[in-house]
């Protein structure tokens, strides 16, 4: 099995997490208690955006340039000011919270803005392991102990996607298995047909491509990731290979998860124990209401080495409000579409 950056499947034995639905996942790491409401997480959240803000302007001096005057410990969310991709890539090392030394990962993107200068991410140890424990409580959705994956991913590199997602599966007893981009259609549909995986985590029009290569191949069921998901485009695959499609929305920014379908199909869980989600009027800045669409801003709560408040992501979704089907009755993100903002301008 070659795949476009080799194939490196782990046999080895796994950790191990108890089958606890995602809403007592977000209790636990949240301290709130099973069955609480979205206004007791609301609550919560803005606790924790107020104590990340103080953090930051503690440890950054970007944001303490940035805070300055603003009374933090009372302060709504609309008080902080919105930052961009270009305060990033303008202020550097100057957004950190932590030393060089106590980095473990630096994502470097390319912007563009008029600043021509790249932004530049940092991660800590501790910031890489929450996005671990998402991913190992995430895929609870479409696999079980014993269950094989196959990622058909970039990003192989340590501390990158496919070692995340594989430390996040190993913890709940499945295995991975490392692919690669799909570049060759043949190759990628004879390793499935060796391996069988229970479920592919590939890129959506990588594995449209395939399905219509290949409609006999049927994985039980397919996460796409790193795009957007048209309902077509699903369609499609589900008519192809009879496959469950699941979806997920993350970035870099976010640690690379963010939030992922249920069996139910009825919008993203988030991951509300690290990030805040606000949808905003791209022009304004204000913020808008439960169902209406607008930019996505994001706020990372537990971030240690580089905190991103009120970060303008581009993205344009909206937030669910309504119960899902699978019984939780918190909100939820809607589909995204990346960086339209011009088609909510018009």
């Amino acid at each position: 099995m070659s795949g476009t950056r080799g194939n490196q499947c782990d046999h080895g034995p796994g950790g191990s997490m108890s089958q606890i639905s995602y809403d007592q996942w977000l209790a636990r790491r949240c301290g709130l208690p099973e069955g609480f409401s979205q206004a007791q997480l609301d609550a919560w959240q803005l606790a924790a955006l107020r104590q990340r803000a103080l953090y930051a302007f503690a440890h950054s001096r970007f944001y303490r340039e940035l805070y300055a005057g603003i009374d933090l410990p009372r302060a709504a969310p609309g008080e902080l000011p919105l930052i961009s991709g270009e305060d990033i890539a303008r202020a550097g090392t100057a957004m950190a919270c932590l030393s060089q030394t106590s980095i473990q990962r630096i994502v470097t993107m390319e912007t563009s803005g008029s600043t021509g200068l790249p932004k530049r991410i940092y991660f800590s140890a501790a910031d890489l392991e929450l996005t671990v424990d998402f991913f190992a409580q995430g895929m609870t959705y479409m696999v079980s102990p014993g269950d094989k994956v196959l990622i058909c991913m970039p990003g192989h590199n340590p501390d990158g996607l496919n070692d995340l997602l594989s430390r996040g599966l190993r913890r709940i007893n499945v295995e991975p298995c490392y692919y690669g981009l799909v570049s060759d259609l043949a190759d990628a549909a004879t390793t499935i047909r060796a391996y069988r995986p229970d479920c592919i985590v590939a890129i959506p029009g990588q594995m449209l491509a395939l399905a219509e290569s290949a409609p006999d191949l049927r994985p039980p069921r397919l996460l796409l990731s790193a795009d957007n998901v048209p309902d077509e485009l699903r369609r499609r695959i589900e008519d192809l290979w009879h496959t469950e499609v699941f979806a997920h929305w993350g970035m870099r920014e976010t640690g690379l998860g963010g939030a992922v379908e249920c069996g139910e199909h009825q919008g993203y869980h988030i991951r509300h124990a690290d990030l805040l989600l606000e949808i905003v009027d791209p022009l304004s800045g204000r913020a808008l209401p439960d169902g209406q669409r607008g930019e996505l801003v994001i706020s990372t709560f537990n971030r240690e080495a580089m905190p991103l408040l009120r970060y303008r992501t581009g993205d344009i979704a909206h937030l669910i409000a309504a119960p899902c089907g699978c019984g939780s009755g918190l909100k939820r993100l809607g589909p995204v579409q990346g960086h339209k903002l011009m088609e909510v301008i018009r």
